[in-house]
């Protein structure tokens, strides 16, 4: 069978998990005995990590096909530099841009002819429940590794890859602000954003997510829709229902003769 390719850090790597995973078991499902659906997440790679494994686990091309190759990267890129705990994971936001490029158009990559490209940005996060995580005392001394603002620069600079390269974005930072009521204020000629410690609370952005950064089960179902919406605006073709089985079914008289 082809295989459909999800390649992130910790959000691709939970997106199968048994507790909160939704994303990879619905994707699973709606492909089944059609794409094989692969999960090859990193838990705490940034995109220079990304890169370099890469070509150490993509097939080339006679050994399988990829038809779908979705790019899921940059919650950890954008964590602020020099933030305490554990080694950097901060990429400046041009090297970031510039790592999603390399990975889009890398040769093992494109080898791969008619492989569907996807980008998926980031998803908002909220940065009271993050100070627990990150262990951040609430006195505001402590620099957060995290904010709303930043990865919301870096989800507009994902867009942004994909415009100039000419291959699909599935903008999920944006989706997910959608089902969020007063998602997006301007106050004083400034932007803030659901999820910000200087806005009010807001029960629907922690809803979708699990910590403050990694999605819930709700937060992994927003995303199965939006790249099923997604598939089906760009590549209609390829939805599963318009796939036929990859083996006949078992009740195909006219196929199982053709097959002795």
């Amino acid at each position: 069978m082809e295989q459909f390719i999800l390649f992130g850090d910790s959000l691709t790597q939970q997106a199968f998990s048994h507790e909160h995973g939704a994303l990879g078991p619905a994707l699973t499902d709606a492909y089944i005995r059609r794409l094989d659906v692969i999960n090859r997440g990193f838990s705490g790679y940034n995109t220079t990590q990304a890169l370099q494994v890469l070509p150490l686990f993509m097939p080339s091309p006679s050994r399988a096909r990829v038809r779908f190759f979705a790019i899921w990267l940059g919650a950890n890129d954008a964590r602020l530099p020099n933030t305490p705990g554990g080694p950097q994971q901060h990429v400046p936001l041009e090297q970031y841009k510039a790592n999603l490029k390399a990975i889009a158009t890398h040769p093992c990559v494109q080898a791969h002819q008619g492989i569907r490209v996807l980008i998926i940005t980031p998803p908002p996060v909220d940065e009271r429940m993050m100070l627990d995580v990150d262990g951040v005392a609430r006195d505001g001394q402590s620099p957060p590794r995290r904010t709303s603002m930043t990865t919301s620069l870096y989800a507009a600079a994902a867009c942004d890859v994909g415009a100039a390269l000419g291959i699909a974005v599935l903008d999920l930072w944006h989706a997910t602000m959608l089902r969020i009521p007063n998602s997006i204020v301007k106050r004083d000629n400034a932007y803030y954003y659901a999820g910000m410690l200087h806005v009010a609370e807001s029960a629907s952005l922690q809803k979708l997510l699990r910590d403050g950064l990694h999605l819930s089960r709700a937060g992994y179902e927003v995303c199965f829709q939006e790249l099923m919406r997604c598939i089906d605006r760009l590549w209609p073709d390829q939805i599963p229902d318009q796939l036929p089985f990859v083996f006949p079914r078992w009740d195909d008289e006219r196929a199982w003769i053709a097959t002795r």
